[in-house]
């Protein structure tokens, strides 16, 4: 009995390091790194979930302006504001944030378990928010997406420049 215990557990280690047993030999072999495929519908329904939890116009800009700390609504609002001038992409309804559409996506946000809102005991009453360990993961694991969008930094422009001239009636 120990001995199929044993052997377990040295399967196990041996695959959690990327071995494979093939027949009564162990080789390197590949772990399988999405257990989803794209053709499941868990897959599906978990890209519409993080869709929901981020969705809004702002959302992103609040999640990487929070991303170096904690800080005040009003430099919150002035980080984004100085950063959302630059974005090019048509359809953005507004190039400024507004006071009260911060508001609305701090709370989604907070709903959402990825921003923390801290308020001070002592007078005078500051708030600061700040990213959840939930929403600093969020922004390490969509390091790849950036990646690939920045290798394809041509389709994007394309795609840019034909809703451009869809928006403005150009063929």
């Amino acid at each position: 009995m120990s001995d199929r215990t044993d052997c377990s557990v040295k399967q196990n280690d041996a695959a959690r390091q990327g071995w494979l047993l093939k027949g009564r030999r162990w080789r390197r072999g590949r772990k399988e790194r999405n257990p989803t495929a794209p053709d499941d519908e868990k897959y599906l329904q978990r890209i519409y979930d993080f869709r929901q939890l981020l969705n809004g116009e702002w959302a992103w800009d609040v999640l990487v302006a929070l991303h170096n700390g904690p800080m005040r609504y009003t430099n919150l609002l002035n980080a984004i504001r100085e950063k959302s001038s630059r974005n090019s992409w048509p359809g953005k309804q507004h190039q400024h944030i507004q006071d009260s559409t911060l508001n609305r996506t701090l709370r989604r946000l907070e709903q959402g378990e990825l921003v923390q809102r801290c308020r001070e005991d002592e007078f005078p009453y500051h708030v600061t928010y700040e990213l959840t360990s939930a929403a600093r993961e969020l922004l390490v694991v969509i390091v790849p997406v950036i990646e690939w969008a920045e290798s394809h930094a041509d389709l994007l422009s394309r795609a840019q420049q034909r809703r451009h001239d869809e928006a403005s009636g150009i063929e």
